[in-house]
């Protein structure tokens, strides 16, 4: 008699063996990869944002136990494109939530350090990947309604020349659809061979 575990296995594998086959995917997360099913667009609204504060794209399906530690807002590849984890819902299949892919853009990045009572400045070119991620939170400190729009930049850690990490407050310029944009880094955290930076522009 199979045990619970091997039945959701057995199921899955009879879903890529199926007309599904075709909308199968490779997802990627940190050193864990497996083949998932994508099974289309989620139920939100096209401008909801997340608990990840980004706007759900679409949904997979998983076994449990190839990504056991996937987590709302982790960075994961699926196919050649960069992503964020939107939802994650385990049964006996996890459901994930996944972002529109992230777009390559070329940036100029810069910064101040204060290292051993010295103030350094970084600017850095450096290629990214970003994603807009809506309507950021007003500045109702203003003398006039100011607004911001939210993005999230990746960068390969691989790819980050400094020996610190970006940090807070930090600036990126960069322009997509050669749009100029100002981009000022409010958070980073790591996730895998990545940082996700949010940040925010007035405009």
């Amino acid at each position: 008699m199979r045990k619970p575990h091997e039945y959701v296995s057995a199921a899955m594998a009879k879903l890529r063996g199926s007309s599904l086959s075709g909308c199968s995917e490779v997802l990627r997360h940190g050193e864990q990869y497996a083949t998932v099913i994508c099974v289309g667009t989620s139920q939100r609204g096209g401008d909801e944002v997340s608990d990840a504060g980004v706007s759900e794209n679409c949904r997979v399906l998983a076994n449990v136990a190839d990504f056991p530690v996937l987590q709302i807002g982790d960075a994961v590849e699926l196919g050649t494109s960069l992503r964020v984890v939107t939802s994650c819902n385990s049964g006996h299949l996890l459901t994930v939530g996944l972002s529109a892919a992230f777009e390559k853009c070329p940036a100029a990045y810069t910064g101040t350090r204060r290292e051993a009572g010295h103030v350094r400045q970084i600017k850095h070119p450096l290629d990214i990947l970003l994603l807009e991620s809506g309507t950021a939170d007003n500045f109702t400190d203003a003398i006039a309604p100011t607004y911001a729009t939210a993005y999230t930049a990746a960068i390969r850690r691989a790819d980050w020349p400094e020996v610190t990490d970006p940090e807070p407050s930090d600036t990126i310029e960069v322009a997509p659809d050669g749009h100029p944009l100002t981009l000022k880094v409010s958070t980073v955290t790591r996730h895998g061979g990545w940082y996700i930076l949010k940040c925010r522009t007035r405009g």
